[in-house]
């Protein structure tokens, strides 16, 4: 099915290392999704055939969901100045999603604003996701004066680290949750139609405070404890639910243009 609507780009993310990425979905098919990372936006990464990727939004086709695959084609395309990527979907457990993609539709092609949706979602979105954000912030609060006592690093070294980096990081989680939470205060206040969203939402701001603040590489590499890891996982689980709430906020977009 070629995707039939305005197509505003999406959230996705690489499995392994949980690097997170914006696509355009071009194209679903019986168990493939075509997308691209074309060279415009903000947020790139290069994929690669044999990456597992996240696309952070379900596709339903007879009552089973799919929102993971593994990619069997990515190359470069000169003309679209973008790549181009082919992912096999993977069936997984029913999500509980307000918005989703269906493939039973008989066409060939498939328009993104055909769905339903509650009208106080948009509000429930952005609440959710200070929510998300600020359990985020709660772990780094934990995480930041244990690091130290358990994480092996150097102790002349360390106060560079806590003051340089994981402070940087700490400050930015909580700037961002306190935006998320401004957020949802507009739209609760001004958003009373789906129609109203486009005046009340920057999504290129809601992508950045949605992003994750913490490269998972940096944590692997400095810091040796399974309990740092642990928590660094349980971090990545709460930012899979933000990129999947930012791309909610996309679809509700799409749907009021």
């Amino acid at each position: 099915m070629i995707i039939d609507s305005v197509v505003l780009p999406f959230l996705g993310s690489r499995v392994e290392d949980h690097v997170c990425f914006e696509y355009l979905l071009q194209e679903i098919g019986l168990g493939l999704a075509r997308f691209m990372i074309p060279r415009w936006v903000v947020n790139r990464e290069v994929i690669r055939k044999g990456d597992r990727v996240h696309f952070h939004l379900p596709f339903r086709l007879n009552q089973k969901s799919y929102s993971c695959g593994v990619i069997t084609q990515a190359a470069w395309n000169a003309s679209l100045e973008a790549q181009v990527c082919e992912a096999g979907l993977e069936a997984g457990t029913q999500e509980i999603s307000p918005v989703f993609i269906s493939l039973d539709s008989r066409g060939i092609q498939l328009d993104l604003r055909g769905f339903s949706a509650p009208g106080d979602l948009p509000f429930r979105v952005l609440k959710d996701s200070a929510l998300l954000k600020k359990g985020v912030l709660i772990y780094l609060d934990h995480l930041i004066p244990y690091f130290s006592r358990i994480s092996g690093y150097p102790v002349a070294d360390y106060p560079r680290l806590r003051e340089f980096v994981l402070k940087d990081i700490r400050e930015k989680v909580k700037d961002h949750h306190a935006k998320l939470e401004a957020f949802a205060e507009v739209f609760r206040q001004n958003v009373h139609a789906q129609a109203d969203i486009p005046l009340w939402v920057d999504l290129e701001e809601l992508r950045a405070v949605m992003e994750s603040e913490i490269l998972a590489d940096l944590f692997y590499f400095t810091f040796e404890s399974q309990k740092v890891m642990s928590y660094l996982a349980a971090i990545k689980q709460l930012e899979d639910k933000l990129y999947s709430n930012y791309n909610t906020v996309v679809m509700l977009h799409i749907k009021s243009l």
